[in-house]
């Protein structure tokens, strides 16, 4: 089977970790940290074929099931052509970049032996904000679907619901990305945790579906 070009990239990030992990495998120590806590100090630990592998692997199955989903969406077949390869470019975007944050993830699971005042803690809270900030740009673009997006009853009625409440949702989402990648570098982790992360959290998720309410409440005739 031919493999796409546009593929390339994708599988590349997926290979990484496994190439880099293949390459370091005789220099891992046979137990390494996996989880780290609010203060930066590893607190679990597992043998180095886990620490390795388990991520790139998940990442693969992450990949795979991101990939399927047009194809099991029951809403996809009736889209016309122009939002059937919308919904796959903004999609295969949308893999691209989950992928390449759980990869830079695995890569940091491997440094970490050799590095120890890497910090993880660090890495990902603002790694994550970054990703916040990709994920935000793609969902302007989304289209109708089941399976990705603020799916709710009002976005999945409405075309125009949807597409009016996914440009503010991704707007938003670019917004507390770069709120949370700052703060990273700012706060103490617990801090940040506590007072950034888990609050930006709950507003990506409630606000928007909020506007899609608001904003189908006010289309309806009176």
């Amino acid at each position: 089977m031919k493999i796409p070009k546009r593929e390339y990239l994708q599988i590349l990030i997926l290979a990484v970790p496994f190439c880099i992990a293949w390459v370091l495998w005789k220099k891992l120590p046979d137990r390494m940290p996996i989880h780290w806590n609010l203060d930066g100090q590893p607190d679990n630990y597992a043998g180095k074929s886990i620490a390795a592998f388990l991520i790139p692997f998940v990442n693969v199955g992450v990949a795979v099931l991101i990939m399927l989903l047009p194809r099991i969406d029951p809403k996809f077949a009736k889209n016309d052509e122009e939002t059937k390869a919308s919904v796959r470019r903004t999609i295969a975007s949308i893999r691209l970049a989950l992928t390449f944050f759980f990869s830079i993830v695995a890569l940091a699971v491997l440094a970490a032996p050799f590095r120890p005042f890497l910090q993880i803690s660090l890495i990902i809270p603002a790694g994550f904000g970054i990703l916040l900030v990709v994920l935000g740009n793609f969902l302007t673009k989304l289209r109708p679907n089941y399976f990705c997006g603020y799916r709710n009853p009002w976005t999945l009625e409405s075309r125009d619901i949807w597409i009016k409440t996914h440009r503010f949702g991704g707007r938003l989402m670019i917004l507390a990305g770069f709120f949370v990648a700052v703060f990273s570098f700012v706060l103490p982790i617990k801090q940040f945790f506590s007072f950034v992360l888990i609050p930006v959290i709950a507003v990506i998720a409630v606000v928007p579906i909020a506007y899609s309410y608001i904003t189908y409440s006010h289309s309806r005739p009176n």
